[in-house]
């Protein structure tokens, strides 16, 4: 188990690329929502959803982030606000593909920073990801008060962990930990792949 950490999956999008719910969308026999929760469960003792509006097809925790913006941001801030360990764990639930052994190796550069990433082809991976409350919490608070709500641009004034695709290839060769479904057609190639 990873210690000290809360697990959010966030579930929270308007999907308007995928055209439909995302964290109903059917992967493999089961829900994309039901495949982030069984990775994560063995992992992590607290997981909680991030979403737009009540949710029945879970019995994890819900947090509502209270607004009409989609800005992952403020979804990650209303769940820090809420938490009571010190570190956050973000997965989108369009990433089917996390490793475990990922989370665990990002987990364990948390000392001494306020966030662990991924660099996956040269860019900066937001999720799966580490936040830590402490600092985090307010930098976000600070930065969606003034409309600034791009997760991204806060990242350069944090104390940042950056694992390279080095460091992460041998326990994910082809970085699929880092996939999102953004379209049907994202979808449709990823399930063309498995045949």
């Amino acid at each position: 188990m990873i210690e000290n950490c809360t697990a959010v999956i966030l579930a929270g999008g308007q999907s308007r690329r995928m055209g439909q719910d995302k964290a109903s969308l059917i992967f493999e026999g089961q829900s994309l929502l039901a495949r982030a929760e069984q990775r994560l469960k063995p992992l992590f003792s607290n997981i909680v959803v991030s979403v737009r509006s009540r949710r029945d097809d879970t019995l994890l925790p819900q947090v509502f982030d209270g607004s009409d913006d989609r800005a992952p941001m403020l979804g990650i801030a209303a769940v820090l606000e809420t938490i009571h360990t010190d570190w956050l764990c973000v997965v989108g639930v369009d990433m089917p593909f996390v490793v475990p052994a990922v989370l665990q190796q990002m987990a364990a550069q948390r000392a001494g920073h306020d966030a662990v990433l991924a660099e996956v082809e040269g860019h900066l991976q937001p999720m799966p990801a580490f936040y830590a409350k402490q600092a985090c919490l307010p930098a976000m608070q600070s930065r969606i008060a003034q409309g600034r709500r791009s997760l991204m641009r806060l990242i350069p004034s944090l104390n940042t962990a950056i694992l390279t695709e080095k460091e992460l290839r041998p326990l994910d060769p082809g970085l699929r930990s880092f996939v999102d479904f953004d379209t049907p057609e994202d979808l449709h190639a990823d399930i063309t792949q498995l045949l």
